[in-house]
C-alpha cells in the first residue's frame, strides 16, 4: 500500500501514530537547578527560570508561585547562566548568557568571545537555546469535537505542532486533521501534515522550505504533496505584534480521489503572518495566516489557503481556541470536488508545551 492510500484510507491510524510521536517528544521530563533571578522597578527580587521573553511579557518558573509571567516594561535587572538568543526590535540576533548592565534597563548578552550590551526597551525576544535536544522543543495541542443531534453530525478536530530550534535555524512539524461524519453520508475529511525548515538571516530576512501532505474530500484531493521554498521578512516587530510576509515557488503533485495522479505543476506563493498579542491576563493571542498560489505551467489556476485563530489561557498552560479556516481552489482536480470552498469555525481546547 502506498503512502496516499494509508494517508488517505487510515486517517485514525496517521494521527494516532502522529499524537503518540508528539506526546514522546513532550513528556521527556527536564530538571534543572533554578538560578536565575529578576528584579522588578519596586525592588523585589524573584529567583527561578527564564523560559522566554515574547510579545512584551517574561515568562518565569518559580518554585512557589509556579510559572508566572511578568510584563517586561517592569523588569530592571536579569541574570541568567543559561545560553539565549536575543532578538532586537530591528531583528538583530544576540547569543550568550544575561547580566545586568552597567546603567538602569541594560542588559549585557555575553559568550566565550564577545559581549553586547542592549537596551531593554529595544529587545523583542528571548528565547532560550537549550544545551539538550528535549530542551529545544516547544509547541501545543488542541482538540474539538461537536455533535448536532437534528442532523446526526459529527465532527472531531485534532491540531498539534511541534518545533525545534537552534541558533540559526528552526525546524517545524505540524498536523492538522478535521473529520466529519454523517449518517447516510459520505465522510469529509480535510488532513495536512506539514515539515519546515527556516533559515534565520541578518535584519529580519528568513528563508524557509516545506515539505507538505494534504487530503481534502470536500476539494475531490485524495492525496497532494508539495515542496516550496519562500524568501521573506519581518515587516514589523514589536512587544505586541508581528507581521511579516514572503514570497517563492511550489512545486505539486495531486491525486484526485477516484483518479490516476496528475502531473506535476508549478505555482507562484505569496504568503503572510500577522500576529498580535495581548500579554494582561488572562493571556491571548491573534494568529493570521494568508497564502495565495496563482498557478505557473496551470494558469489560470490559483489556490488560496486562509486560517485564524483566537487563543486565550484559561488556567497556566491550557487554553480555549476558536479558528476559522477557508481553502479555496478555483479550478479543484478531477470530477468529484464537492465545491471550490472547503471553510469552517472550530471550537477547541489546547494545551502549550
Amino acid at each position: 500500500m502506498s503512502g496516499s492510500e494509508l494517508f488517505s484510507r487510515h486517517p485514525r491510524w496517521t494521527l494516532a501514530a502522529l499524537t503518540a510521536l508528539v506526546f514522546a517528544l513532550v513528556t521527556h521530563p527536564v530538571h534543572a537547578e533554578r538560578t536565575d533571578e529578576v528584579v522588578l522597578s519596586n525592588g523585589n527580587a524573584i529567583t527561578g527560570e527564564v523560559k522566554e521573553l515574547v510579545q512584551g511579557k517574561l515568562r518565569y518558573k518559580t518554585d512557589d508561585m509556579g510559572t508566572i509571567y511578568i510584563e517586561w516594561a517592569k523588569v530592571i535587572k536579569l541574570t541568567s547562566k543559561d545560553f539565549f538568543e536575543v532578538e532586537t526590535q530591528l531583528g538583530v540576533h544576540y547569543y550568550g548568557s544575561l547580566v545586568p548592565g552597567p546603567s538602569e534597563r541594560t542588559l549585557e548578552v555575553t559568550d566565550e568571545t564577545q559581549s553586547m550590551i542592549l537596551d531593554m526597551a529595544r529587545i523583542a525576544k528571548i528565547t532560550p537555546i537549550k544545551m539538550t535536544f528535549w530542551g529545544r522543543i516547544d509547541g501545543s495541542l488542541n482538540l474539538g469535537f461537536s455533535f448536532t443531534s437534528a442532523d446526526s453530525i459529527l465532527q472531531y478536530s485534532l491540531d498539534s505542532d511541534a518545533t525545534y530550534r537552534r541558533k540559526k535555524y528552526t525546524g517545524s512539524i505540524r498536523l492538522n486533521s478535521i473529520q466529519t461524519r454523517q449518517d447516510e453520508a459520505d465522510d469529509i475529511a480535510r488532513q495536512n501534515l506539514d515539515f519546515s525548515y527556516t533559515r534565520h538571516h541578518k535584519k529580519r530576512y528568513f528563508g524557509t522550505g516545506l515539505l507538505a501532505f494534504s487530503s481534502n474530500t470536500e476539494l475531490g484531493i485524495d492525496f497532494r504533496t508539495q515542496l516550496s521554498y519562500s524568501y521573506g521578512r519581518n515587516f514589523r516587530q514589536t512587544n505586541r505584534a508581528n507581521l511579516h510576509g514572503s514570497l517563492g515557488l511550489a512545486v505539486s503533485r495531486e491525486n484526485p480521489i477516484g483518479e490516476e495522479p496528475n502531473e506535476h505543476y508549478l505555482s507562484a506563493m505569496i504568503s503572510g503572518r500577522y500576529h498580535f498579542f495581548l500579554y494582561n491576563y488572562p493571556k491571548t493571542d491573534l494568529l493570521i495566516d494568508l497564502v495565495l498560489m496563482p498557478g505557473i505551467t496551470d494558469w489560470p489556476r490559483a489556490r488560496v489557503e486562509f486560517n485564524a485563530s483566537l487563543r486565550r489561557e484559561i488556567i497556566t498552560d491550557f487554553t480555549v481556541n476558536i479558528s476559522a479556516y477557508d481553502s479555496y481552489d478555483s479550478d479543484p482536480p478531477g470530477d468529484t470536488a464537492v465545491a471550490n470552498h472547503d471553510y469552517g469555525v472550530i471550537l477547541s481546547v489546547g494545551w502549550t508545551f
